[in-house]
């Protein structure tokens, strides 16, 4: 970046002297222009997909995006109240599969611009493009502008979050609390290294954010008490306590109206949504390929072996309906009495499943035939075609060497606590890429590491 003139009162043969605040004005105007750039990139980015792929997109999961749509009709014309009435048509229990933070927002994106799939999609877009602003800021805290620009350009055009954020389904957007909530803890390490009173109220607001992002997937459930477990450990003791105790007491606030709207609606004690049973049960079978442990790999074979093993035909009609808790509880015991049995091969299968969260999804972007001009696109996807795991997972890994070598331990912590949690929870349940599509987020950034390094190195090493 070009350098300001001297000032009005310095001549060319007085060399200017740059203050503090000069410099760090400078370096704030850097920032700014590489958080515009990246976010116009990444929106730019997500445009042109959902222009040649959005009709295929509303194709994904089906039934399930079919479902939110009908719960978020129903407490439009109900009212965001009627969710606490049981009586009330809004609490169907064969929609207790998902939690309702999505919901409630297609009900309010309806309001304001009606039953349009095309205005869910660009809301995704837009609040997609933020997630990819706040890693850069991320990056920010802990390395120089230019890794955060690299984080920042490979999550703008990565083909894994361009696509999930065309699908009408709220994966792309529960990964931007989870984001936020990083961000403010990474603040409070940088500024504060946990030790010199951290802004508590800040870091109640981080564990809040971890609830919202539970009210949209149930996944990131105990992400706050795994994020209070590690920083316990790895701050000191006292900074670590309080700071595991407010993120847990600000995700425990939000979590907790949903809670208590499920006693008082479902009279059963259900923290966020049913289904964890259902996850287990065929995760396992998953990878039981040849069928001996007789799991269902399926919903409908599923509930189909629950209509016949209790002989009740109506078992067989829904995943929920009758008795949703009851027979979710029992998933979850037969489930556990297959790990208890085989405990080794289990723990070889959340082995297994945590290497496979590593590989980037295989999207199925690609040149739009007709229509917009493909001199934009074709660039575009030639580009997107270089995310794969063969190329990306060396740089993760690389990246994370980097920062041991260097002693950042603290820094490798926090970028790889999200990460971390999926890696052991996760991994036990039937896992889809679209449920872990946060981590990616933090892995580019230790990818970006290993790309400025070299870049680096060679520089030094030419000239």
């Amino acid at each position: 970046m070009k350098l300001p003139e001297p000032g009005a009162g310095e001549t060319p043969d007085q060399p200017s002297v740059r203050t503090p605040a000069a410099v760090n004005r400078l370096a704030l105007r850097c920032r700014v222009l590489i958080l515009t750039l990246v976010f116009f990139t990444a929106l730019g980015v997500r445009l042109l997909n959902w222009y040649g792929h959005y009709q295929e997109a509303l194709t994904v999961q089906t039934s399930v995006a079919l479902n939110y749509k009908q719960q978020a009709r129903l407490i439009r014309a109900n009212g965001v109240a009627s969710l606490y009435d049981s009586s009330s048509a809004t609490n169907n229990p064969d929609l207790l599969g998902h939690p309702p933070g999505y919901p409630i927002l297609l009900s309010a994106l309806y309001r304001v611009a009606g039953e349009q799939d095309t205005a869910t999609q660009f809301l995704q877009i837009i609040l997609d493009s933020i997630s990819v602003v706040i890693i850069v800021l991320i990056a920010f805290e802990f390395f120089p502008a230019a890794i955060g620009l690299i984080a920042g350009l490979m999550a703008a055009f990565a083909p894994q979050f361009s696509w999930n954020s065309l699908t009408l389904l709220p994966d792309s957007l529960a990964t931007l609390p989870i984001l936020l909530a990083l961000l403010i803890i990474s603040r409070a390490r940088t500024r504060t290294n946990f030790s010199d009173r951290p802004n508590l109220f800040l870091l109640l607001i981080a564990g809040a954010l971890i609830g919202v992002s539970v009210w949209l997937r149930a996944n990131a459930f105990l992400l706050a008490p795994f994020l209070a477990f590690v920083f316990f450990f790895t701050c000191r003791r006292g900074a670590g306590l309080r700071l595991a105790l407010v993120l847990s007491c600000g995700a425990l606030l939000t979590i907790l109206p949903l809670t208590t709207r499920n006693r008082i609606v479902f009279g059963k004690f259900i923290p966020v949504s049913l289904g964890a049973g259902q996850t287990l049960v065929e995760g396992i079978a998953d990878y039981n390929t040849d069928g001996s442990l007789g799991l269902p790999q399926t919903d409908v074979e599923l509930i189909r072996r629950e209509a016949e093993t209790a002989k009740r035909p109506e078992y067989a009609n829904a995943l929920f309906t009758p008795d949703g808790a009851e027979r979710d509880r029992a998933r979850f015991s037969r489930g556990f009495a297959v790990i208890r049995a085989h405990p080794f091969w289990f723990a070889g299968v959340m082995i297994r499943r945590a290497a496979s969260m590593l590989r980037l999804e295989r999207t199925p972007l690609r040149l739009a035939a007709t229509g917009f001009s493909p001199l934009l696109q074709w660039p575009l996807l030639v580009v997107q075609k270089l995310f794969i795991t063969a190329l990306f997972l060396p740089l993760t890994l690389l990246g994370a060497g980097i920062l041991v070598y260097r002693r950042q331990f603290q820094t490798l912590v926090l970028l790889l606590a999200v990460p971390g949690y999926y890696f052991c929870t996760q991994s036990a349940l039937h896992t889809e890429y679209r449920y872990v599509l946060v981590i990616h987020y933090f892995l580019f950034v230790l990818a970006a590491v290993a790309v400025y390094t070299v870049a680096s190195n060679a520089r030094r090493a030419l000239r």
